[in-house]
């Protein structure tokens, strides 16, 4: 098998270059804190389990994207003493208050930018693939000025397979005009982006923000370039 020269650097979105994270811990706290609520480690907790849970339901297909919103409200709030409305309508706009609350709190690390900028200088080209809603990641994307960072953007629900299923990164490479085994790719989920990655012949590491003392991003992705 000939081995090619990395070519491409490609990326997860969500807490690989932008802080999802941290977004939903701040727009939780005002969201709930609005509402009365004491919010703790606990009731954080709560909230971000809810959310993992409904979205690999609706990842899945077992439901839609606005009702993953809905469950996730449906799970959370009625034990901290909300009284929730009784309409999917009511529903809906009370998860736009969150929206709000986590919109005002969006950024990207604050090491991507100087990042993506050395690996187009270095010729680099460079994509995206993320799951999710198409509207949201576009939002997202153009709301911390990152739309135009990329040759190449695949998003699960434009593109009709998600990560780790390796055609999504086989649809990414074929999108930046590269042969999978000269891409690297760098992602914070084990399975989904690592795992997906390798399956498709791309070489693909870890980023993990969470933990003290792990490599920094630049660390991560100019190790993998160094090996490739």
């Amino acid at each position: 098998m000939t081995v090619r020269a990395t070519r491409a650097a490609c990326f997860d979105l969500d807490d690989t270059l932008f802080d999802h994270r941290g977004a939903a811990r701040a727009g939780v706290r005002r969201f709930l804190g609005d509402l009365g609520v004491d919010v703790d480690e606990a009731v954080l907790a709560a909230w971000t389990r809810a959310e993992d849970e409904q979205y690999e339901r609706w990842r899945s297909g077992a439901i839609s994207f606005p009702e993953q919103r809905r469950e996730r409200l449906r799970i959370v709030l009625p034990p901290l003493g909300v009284t929730l409305p009784a309409d999917d309508a009511g529903l809906d706009d009370l998860f736009d208050d969150y929206l709000a609350a986590y919109r005002d709190a969006w950024r990207v690390f604050p090491d991507v930018v100087p990042l993506l900028r050395t690996l187009r200088e270095r010729g680099y080209r460079i994509g995206l693939l993320t799951n999710g809603s198409e509207a949201q990641q576009l939002e997202k994307l153009a709301w911390t000025g990152l739309d135009a960072a990329f040759d190449a953007v695949c998003i699960s629900e434009r593109i009709g397979v998600q990560k780790p299923d390796p055609r999504a990164f086989t649809i990414l490479a074929e999108r930046l005009r590269v042969d999978p085994q000269a891409c690297v790719f760098v992602g914070d989920d084990p399975e989904k982006d690592v795992q997906g990655a390798r399956r498709a012949a791309m070489h693909a590491v870890l980023v993990d923000r969470a933990e003290p003392g792990a490599p920094d991003l630049a660390t991560v992705v100019e190790t993998a370039l160094d090996a490739g």
